[in-house]
């Protein structure tokens, strides 16, 4: 088409046509065709100027990955192509066109490729297959003080089984300023660190981050339950935990994911603000399920989380003002909710089953096998009263092997705390409440004491 339009230009030759009985004079007609002249010549250069619009192999405005790679290539992940992709990648972000991934196995190494902002990356159907000889950390997509990425579908495969100790890999990691970022229907597994980590910073939270119709499995450092006799990763660090970790997120969503298999914990919200974490799956992981620590105006809602190694959720470390609604827990290791030392919080319309697998130890710290426990942690960083609580409306099945169906110890600084309308079921149905502020918890109405 571009070698086309050369001889386009050069051909354009419109002649006046004089209609019989035309009341218009020869001089007219002359005038207006040079006008067109002169504006469909202007047209053929801009087409000329815009570039291959329909030369890309996916058709369209789209640009293909395909398109970057040398002859011969092939995409079944036996020959590494990462400067080509990079180069691919940057063309894209910067004509503002979305790159495609065809069908295929590309061989990916653990330096990654960098996403720039305006990056839109369209993978489905392409695995991204992470050599077996990484030895260092890194991350298969990765992007700093980015703008405008989105990535969509895709499947990144680790090699956990063999890469040593320390060497922590991620699927997609992003840092710095970093704001609007997209990722949906991606498939992450066997990775040695978070299968998406965002990690902003106290000064510059990352924005606006949506994650949604997201699996990963068996994936971050290796980060057992305490209780489990397993060894922990020696060379990592805590931001390696969690299948998706968020560390100073502001405004965000993690929606309709399946989160199985954690080699540590199965999320890890630090620091994240104003986010919604809805309708996700979180399967056993070696720890916990749902974790938040330190944050703010959070609500967990409509999860499902089964036969995790530690508790099903934490919420912990002065989070405020947070929603924990319409969720089901079950046979966790330890409790299915642990939430001390938070400022308002509200758990709500759950079911908690038979959690807290795990025998208590003799210490008062080591007693974690409630459904619900509400007390002060031994190692609180933020110093926060735990108070303003409302527990209500749950359903909570309690076996005679655990030490209550809700458990409080409060302390000296230990404020309005509120259990009531509560189905209690199973063999054990006590509401336990301790310590000096005992008498100050609100205890009513719950149904089967």
């Amino acid at each position: 088409m571009r070698r086309l339009l050369p001889r386009l230009a050069s051909s354009v030759s419109l002649e006046p046509v004089s209609k019989p009985g035309c009341a218009c004079s020869r001089n007219f007609h002359e005038s207006v065709c040079a006008t067109h002249q002169r504006v469909l010549k202007l047209l053929v250069t801009m087409l000329m100027l815009a570039g291959p619009f329909t030369h890309s192999a996916s058709g369209g405005t789209d640009l293909s990955v395909i398109d970057f790679l040398p002859k011969g290539f092939v995409i079944d992940g036996t020959v590494s192509y990462q400067t080509e992709i990079q180069q691919a990648i940057d063309a894209a972000a910067e004509s503002g066109r979305t790159l495609v991934f065809p069908s295929g196995t590309y061989a990916a190494h653990e330096a990654g490729w960098q996403l720039p902002s305006g990056t839109k990356l369209r993978m489905y159907g392409a695995v991204f297959q992470v050599r077996s000889e990484a030895a260092a950390d890194g991350a298969v997509f990765w992007g700093k003080s980015v703008r405008n990425v989105i990535l969509e579908g895709g499947e990144i495969v680790g090699r956990n089984d063999v890469w040593s100790d320390g060497v922590n890999i991620r699927g997609v990691h992003i840092t710095g300023r970093s704001s609007d970022i997209k990722i949906r229907d991606m498939s992450l597994r066997d990775l040695s660190s978070n299968g998406i980590g965002i990690l902003g910073s106290k000064e510059h939270p990352v924005q606006d981050v949506w994650v949604r119709d997201v699996v990963i499995q068996n994936c971050c450092n290796r980060y057992p339950d305490y209780l489990s006799g397993e060894k922990w990763e020696q060379g990592s660090q805590r931001e390696d935990q969690g299948l998706i970790a968020f560390y100073y997120v502001d405004d965000f969503v993690v929606t309709g994911c399946r989160l199985e298999r954690s080699r540590s914990d199965g999320t890890h919200f630090y620091h994240a603000r104003r986010g919604h974490i809805t309708d996700n799956r979180i399967y056993r992981a070696k720890m916990g399920g749902l974790f938040l620590e330190t944050c703010e105006n959070v609500i967990g809602r409509g999860n499902t989380m089964l036969n995790n190694g530690s508790r099903g959720a934490t919420i912990e470390r002065g989070s405020r003002d947070c929603i924990f609604s319409g969720n089901v827990v079950s046979n966790s290791g330890r409790e299915g909710l642990w939430a001390p030392n938070c400022t308002g919080l509200v758990v709500t319309d759950n079911f908690f089953t038979r959690n807290g697998r795990k025998p208590n130890g003799e210490e008062q710290h080591h007693i974690w096998n409630a459904n619900i426990t509400i007390n002060d942690a031994r190692h609180d960083p933020s110093g926060t009263a735990t108070r303003d609580y409302l527990v209500s409306n749950n359903v909570i099945d309690t076996s005679a092997g655990q030490v209550a169906a809700i458990r409080v110890a409060t302390t000296d600084s230990s404020r309005a705390i509120v259990i009531r309308g509560n189905l209690l079921r199973g063999e054990n149905r006590e509401i336990s409440v301790s310590g000096p502020q005992a008498a100050e918890a609100t205890i009513q109405s719950n149904t089967g004491r």
